[in-house]
């Protein structure tokens, strides 16, 4: 009497569990280490719109990302530290002043290093440090 083949699980099943797991394990993984942008939904400043009136901007919350010029050295140290901030966009780069109050906490800043602000216009058109991330 002549043998029936076995059944069993063919190899082209084994290919596609081992696609499904790796899809599912690497969706898994992209969900648990995606990173969290504490910037989210705050509108990029218009260095155009700003260098033509900052007053009309005065208390309005943006996003500045830009390289550190210098440190304005005529600023008093005591009522925190003024820096001017290289911003690039599609028509060109230009200098904005950024001001770090006193009593913030955050990373420190050195010149030449890039940066994202979110800041804060005040009515004197400076723009005050409410957060900062290293780019």
């Amino acid at each position: 009497m002549p043998r029936r083949a076995q059944s069993g699980v063919r190899p082209a099943h084994w290919l596609g569990l081992i696609a499904i797991l790796a899809v599912i394990g690497g969706g898994g993984f992209a969900l648990m280490n995606r990173a969290t942008d504490p910037m989210t939904g705050v509108t990029d400043l218009s260095t155009g719109e700003f260098l033509e009136n900052a007053t009309a901007l005065s208390g309005n919350i943006y996003k500045v990302e830009g390289i550190v010029d210098d440190r304005l050295d005529k600023w008093r140290g005591t009522d925190g530290r003024l820096f001017s901030v290289q911003v690039s966009d599609g028509s060109g780069s230009s200098y904005v002043p950024v001001w770090v109050p006193p009593d913030y906490t955050g990373a420190n800043i050195q010149r030449g290093q890039r940066y994202v602000f979110k800041v804060r216009v005040q009515e004197n058109g400076v723009l005050e440090v409410l957060e900062l991330l290293k780019v």
